[in-house]
């Protein structure tokens, strides 16, 4: 009697590990990080000219609601600034930045759909090439005082995040980011980006 309830205690233990063993994963499982590179524009400042943001970012899960994203980020254009009756003022923006934010995805993650919202600082070094103020008098005279200024600077992050799975697997995901960052250098950067993501 007392070996056929060792047996049957045997069977009962050893049963749900062959089985998860053996079953294969269904597809579309969690994968634990994403890899993903982003492309887009922003606006500088008060909206004056539209800068290029590239940038590349590991984005590990943790349970099944957050995501941390580390990010290095690449911002910069030239757009002169048009005064009027001719004349032009140049302007410029570069920054390269180390960027952390952390995501919830409030519909948890691996979905088909992924849907975050994210929130985090910045910091990073920036040249910033402007002007204080313009004037054209009387006799047309154009003149203006340039403004230039570097340095390294910190700041915060928001961001709406979605992504779409192009494989049945989830590996891969082709998505979208509306941000805002602004940062000690009153350098306010609405825009958005295009991302595309590879699940390790």
């Amino acid at each position: 009697m007392s070996r056929l309830i060792l047996l049957t205690l045997g069977t009962l233990l050893v049963s749900p590990v062959c089985r998860a063993q053996t079953e294969p994963k269904p597809a579309g499982h969690h994968r634990p990080a994403l890899f993903r590179l982003g492309v887009g524009n922003s606006l500088n400042g008060s909206g004056d000219y539209p800068v290029l943001k590239v940038s590349a970012e590991y984005a590990p899960q943790f349970g099944q609601h957050l995501r941390l994203g580390s990010r290095l980020a690449y911002i910069g254009s030239s757009e002169p600034y048009e005064f009027g009756y001719g004349y032009t003022i140049p302007q410029s923006y570069r920054a390269l930045n180390l960027e952390q934010e952390v995501y919830w995805l409030p519909f948890r993650t691996g979905k088909t759909v992924e849907f975050s919202v994210g929130g985090g600082g910045f910091v990073g070094y920036a040249h910033q090439k402007s002007f204080q103020w313009a004037s054209l008098d009387a006799n047309r005279v154009f003149t203006y005082k340039a403004y230039r200024e570097r340095g390294f600077h910190v700041g915060y992050i928001a961001s709406l995040n979605l992504d779409f799975a192009l494989t049945p697997d989830r590996t891969w995901r082709l998505g979208g980011r509306l941000a805002l960052q602004n940062d000690t250098r009153a350098n306010i950067l609405p825009g958005g980006q295009f991302q595309l993501s590879r699940a390790w």
